[in-house]
């Protein structure tokens, strides 16, 4: 009877540390499938960034390989678009325009139109075949430059995707694959980069393609009229369609063109490159969150920013509109820049 009621105390004491370590093990239980779904999440989550990560850098690959594509194909474009409209004023609107402003008067506007059309092709040709400006091995040029330095504390940098030397306003272009000096930005229209090398033949670009196009717009403004608005239908159907084609095509780029070299022309006044504009923005946010003023340290005034796009010609002898009779080029390397002040004031 003894033995047997031992046995029975046991195994109610072993029933009641059974009911008083359950809810402990319960716990440890769920503590640990909450970090094994933790650990899961993560994974799923990090394998997740990773195939985000693999699919951007595909994506960049692709985009890269359609601009080098598609830079060749819009320089034909652009060729091809001048030579329609070209050709139209030539075969199709002169002879009109001799009748209405006689041999003297159309010969007269021909010559001024072929004159715009020549500095812009030439400027755009230039801008074209212009390298843009590539800086020179880092390995090479840092012994030199620690050695010229005024501070000898100052290391130069050294860009991690192409190697070479990274001074001041420049930037590596992706779709070229290296570092650009003064870089402005990569246009595909001219399949190149604009940059110190260039600058000045793309600014002239724009501004004579914008006055060749204005040229047009207004040689053609009355056969324009003639056409839609009145009831006189001179010429043949294709005059007609030529005429209406060329018209259109040199209204929509002059309205571009404006919009992109009035942005330009502040940029040369202001002595900042399209990537200098978004950087000093971001200065000039912090800095006015801060109760501090920034100015750009490379506004040098509005006549010396110009010359140092267009070269150290006078302003007013408009000798710097045409490089080909004999403008200096910009001053300078392309690693250097004279400023005005290195300090936020």
């Amino acid at each position: 009877m003894v033995a047997g009621g031992d046995a029975r105390r046991k195994v109610a004491g072993a029933t009641e540390a059974c009911k008083e370590t359950s809810p402990d093990d319960s716990g440890s239980d769920r503590e640990h499938s909450r970090s094994v779904a933790g650990l899961a999440f993560r994974r799923a989550w990090r394998d997740m960034a990773r195939s985000l990560d693999s699919v951007t850098r595909a994506g960049q690959s692709l985009f890269h390989i359609g601009m080098r594509v598609l830079g060749p194909c819009l320089v034909v474009m652009a060729l091809s678009l001048k030579g329609f409209v070209t050709y139209t004023y030539f075969w199709h609107g002169r002879p009109i325009l001799q009748e209405r402003a006689g041999f003297i008067g159309s010969w007269l506007l021909s010559f001024l139109g072929v004159f715009l059309l020549a500095n812009a092709l030439y400027n755009y040709f230039k801008a074209v075949f212009t390298p843009a400006g590539l800086p020179p091995e880092f390995e090479q040029a840092k012994v030199s430059l620690m050695e010229s330095s005024e501070n000898p504390e100052v290391v130069p940098r050294k860009c991690p995707k192409c190697a070479r030397l990274k001074p001041p306003r420049a930037h590596h272009c992706s779709i070229c694959g290296v570092c650009v000096l003064k870089m402005d930005h990569h246009c595909p229209w001219i399949n190149n980069c604009v940059g110190f090398g260039n600058y000045r033949y793309f600014c002239l670009f724009l501004l004579f393609l914008a006055m060749a196009c204005l040229f047009i717009v207004c040689v053609f403004g009355t056969f324009f009229y003639d056409i839609i608005f009145t009831w006189a239908r001179q010429g043949t159907r294709v005059f007609r369609q030529c005429i209406l084609t060329s018209f259109m095509i040199c209204a929509s780029i002059l309205a571009a063109v404006c919009f992109l070299g009035g942005f330009h022309t502040f940029l040369v006044l202001t002595n900042q490159t399209t990537i200098d504009f978004q950087i000093n923005m971001m200065r000039r946010r912090e800095s006015r969150y801060n109760g501090e003023f920034f100015r750009n340290p490379y506004d040098m005034g509005r006549s010396r920013n110009c010359q140092e796009v267009f070269g150290p010609n006078r302003l007013w002898s408009f000798i710097w509109l045409f490089p080909w009779m004999g403008a200096l080029p910009p001053t300078g390397d392309g690693m250097k820049f004279a400023t005005i002040s290195r300090l936020q004031i």
